[in-house]
């Protein structure tokens, strides 16, 4: 089994490249790659975030040659959107939507049922929340995301306590934490990890396909610890230990790390 470890400890995926393309040689493997923070900058609005054309470049023509998923904790067609490549798949909100090429859709049937509790839920969290200042709500078809981003430090403790309080009453419901944004999800057994093995399947014939996965959030490590036969790698750091086996200092190395697969 895995173990985590301090991230700063990680082997650089740079500095192995020889190594990695050896492996990659003779193994080609599924690429899965987060969007925010791993192909687009983190940015103050999370509205505002995309990719640059030289990486969405970079991505089009990997996906020629390779079998490709963005995960993402975005809303299914918002992630699709961003990237805007019709020939790979997408999982969004944490995987609990999922498409591809030639009309593939699945959702999480579990959460379907769970719609009008989120309805209920947002509404509480909004009226709750008002009077703090730079609360933003992004609300997908499966989670809730609350970016705090903009809120005042003095303010972040009161933010959390808000929500936990209001969540606390709904036992079907998961409070999760990312890089500054909170995330309510239904309190069921699937993450970024249960997608990343779903597609797996979907994606390759073989029983355990070598594959690799690019993230920079703790929602990442998820899809990390699944990645028996391949790589997790880690980009940037998040505050706590990593079970990705190797690591990339920011976008830039992504970007370059990504070309020699090229």
């Amino acid at each position: 089994m895995k173990q985590s470890q301090d991230p700063k400890k990680l082997p650089s995926a740079i500095e192995n490249l020889e190594v990695l393309k050896e492996k990659f040689s003779t193994n080609k493997p599924l690429i899965f790659l987060d969007f925010d923070g791993t192909l687009a900058p983190i940015v103050e609005n999370h509205e505002d975030a995309g990719m640059d054309n030289e990486t969405k470049e970079i991505v089009k023509q990997l996906s020629e040659n390779y079998a490709i998923a963005v995960v993402s904790g975005r809303g299914l067609s918002d992630v699709r959107n961003k990237v805007g490549l019709k020939d790979i798949y997408y999982a969004g909100s944490h995987g609990f939507e999922i498409a591809g090429p030639k009309n593939f859709e699945k959702d999480n049937e579990e959460a379907q049922k769970m719609l009008p509790v989120f309805d209920k839920v947002e509404e509480k969290l909004q009226e709750k929340l008002s009077a703090i200042k730079g609360v933003r709500f992004e609300r997908k078809k499966f989670t809730l995301a609350i970016h705090y981003r903009q809120v005042s430090e003095e303010k972040i403790s009161e933010f959390h306590s808000i929500i936990e309080n209001v969540v606390s009453n709904y036992s079907n419901l998961h409070k999760g934490d990312g890089k500054k944004v909170v995330e309510i999800k239904p309190n069921i057994d699937w993450h970024k990890g249960k997608a990343v093995n779903f597609l797996r399947k979907e994606l390759s014939t073989a029983t355990n396909p070598f594959s690799i996965y690019l993230g920079d959030d703790t929602t990442d490590e998820d899809a990390f610890r699944e990645m028996e036969n391949g790589y997790g790698i880690l980009v940037g750091e998040h505050g706590n230990d990593s079970y990705a086996d190797y690591r990339v200092e920011n976008i830039t190395e992504v970007k370059r790390f990504l070309k020699e697969l090229l």
